[in-house]
């Protein structure tokens, strides 16, 4: 099944003519992750290779949900298609999606697809059938105008605009605050971003709730710091037997399972949850139900970490296709070096590996020119001691390092003994020994040579 088209954009910020791929068929049952893109308003967001501007791209929609049998159609009125070119339309998208589900899988729903005349219409539907009301949807639209509201006016008038709409600011007014900004800045609305950002902590000091949240993070926070703790006392020698007892000790403390979870989420693996469930089936009466709601609870946790950090890969792969497309792999990195983080570069070493083993050359070559683009952007944004202490770990030979730091080292202060320190901990940390050791050995080369704290 072809879930995508393949087009070239002109970006009408900067005039550059790219190639890029644009999704057509929402198949939730092959990509979980695509309802949220388009709940969010990423999907179809294309960024220009050369500037980075987010181009929009309107373009008929097939939605489809096996789980709760839906199938939405949605073709965009600027398309000012005729009747029959429309049901042509809409039968040849239908039929791409069905081609691609077996024979006894089919159902009778696929054969007619509801339409919706707008995208809010199409959202409509899909919350309506996740069983979110219209008063919900309503509640949420009245947010999201209260929130428009503040950024239409300046900061000096915020305090009374909280005060006059008190009873739409709780806890989710914030989650939605948050979950706008995150949008806005993956859809190239920088601006906008900074601004919602601001406005949320403005509010989250200035208000009742957000005071109430600040504290209740805080103590979480302080939750999580005693579980690490323990953690860290039963050592390395802590066994199986050592971890479940300490799970089980937590269960009816959803705050510390929280902890345990978000610390411990590989160890919460399936033979874990064999052995709790052996202990269940010994177990009796009120023991018996406690140990059955700390499965179902750990459950829960284990399936919303993974979901959200399946999410993050998919940006990242999401972003890894953008880059490697783009005609301009120099000007695709560098407008995206603010989201290239340690999953993007995992992605990309595990495309790489995957092209090789494939014997697929072409696709290694291209990935790997990208790993060289990524790798050259962060070393020239870089500070000026990070540029440093890396040109001493890549240096040819030890002598040729030592006359390096002997060059530049003077324009420095002692901060640059002190972030050798920590690059070296984290060399080591990292199993690199080789540049643990010259770092190491450079150290106090570098702490006489630089100039004296001012």
């Amino acid at each position: 099944m072809n879930q995508v088209i393949r087009t070239t954009l002109n970006c009408p910020h900067c005039g550059h003519r790219f190639p890029a791929i644009i999704e057509q068929i929402l198949d939730v049952g092959r990509d979980p992750q695509v309802k949220a893109r388009f709940l969010s308003g990423r999907l179809n967001m294309i960024p220009c290779p050369n500037c980075g501007h987010m181009v929009g791209v309107s373009a008929p929609l097939l939605y489809h949900d096996p789980a709760k049998e839906l199938l939405l159609i949605h073709v965009p009125m600027e398309l000012n298609i005729s009747p029959i070119e429309r049901e042509t339309l809409i039968g040849d998208l239908t039929r791409r999606l069905t081609n691609g589900i077996p024979q006894e899988q089919r159902r009778a729903y696929l054969l007619q697809p509801r339409q919706a005349l707008t995208i809010p219409g199409l959202i409509d539907m899909i919350l309506e059938a996740d069983g979110i009301t219209h008063e919900m949807r309503e509640a949420q639209r009245e947010k999201l105008r209260v929130i428009e509201m503040f950024l239409q006016v300046g900061p000096e008038q915020w305090e009374r605009l909280a005060q006059e709409q008190n009873k739409h600011i709780d806890s989710e007014f914030f989650e939605l605050l948050l979950a706008t900004a995150e949008n806005a800045s993956a859809t190239g609305k920088n601006n906008m971003s900074d601004g919602l950002l601001y406005l949320y902590e403005y509010l989250i000091e200035h208000t009742t709730v957000g005071q109430e949240m600040l504290a209740a993070a805080q103590a979480q926070q302080q939750t999580v710091q005693e579980v690490a703790e323990r953690l860290q006392a039963m050592g390395e020698k802590m066994t199986r037997d050592d971890f479940m007892a300490l799970v089980i000790e937590y269960a009816g403390d959803d705050d510390r399972l929280q902890a345990v979870a978000g610390l411990m989420r590989p160890a919460l693996d399936y033979a874990f949850f064999q052995e709790l469930t052996r202990r269940i089936e010994r177990a009796s009466g009120a023991e018996r139900e406690r140990l059955e709601h700390l499965r179902a609870r750990l459950a829960e946790l284990t399936a919303a970490i993974d979901e959200q950090t399946q999410a993050v890969l998919q940006r990242a792969v999401e972003m890894l296709r953008v880059i490697a497309s783009s005609e301009d792999v120099d000007a695709a990195v560098r407008s995206r070096l603010d989201q290239l983080d340690d999953t993007f570069l995992a992605v990309l070493q595990a495309n790489i590996q995957a092209a090789q083993q494939a014997g697929d050359t072409r696709s290694a070559e291209r990935f790997r020119l990208v790993f060289d683009r990524v790798m050259a952007a962060m070393r020239d944004s870089a500070p000026p001691q990070i540029r440093l202490i890396n040109d001493l770990i890549t240096a040819g030979s030890d002598e040729e390092a030592r006359q390096l730091l002997a060059e530049r080292a003077p324009t420095f202060g002692p901060e640059l003994a002190e972030i050798m320190d920590a690059i070296q901990a984290d060399l080591d940390e990292h199993n690199q020994p080789d540049s643990a050791r010259r770092v190491r050995a450079l150290r106090d080369m570098a702490a006489q040579l630089v100039s004296p704290r001012r």
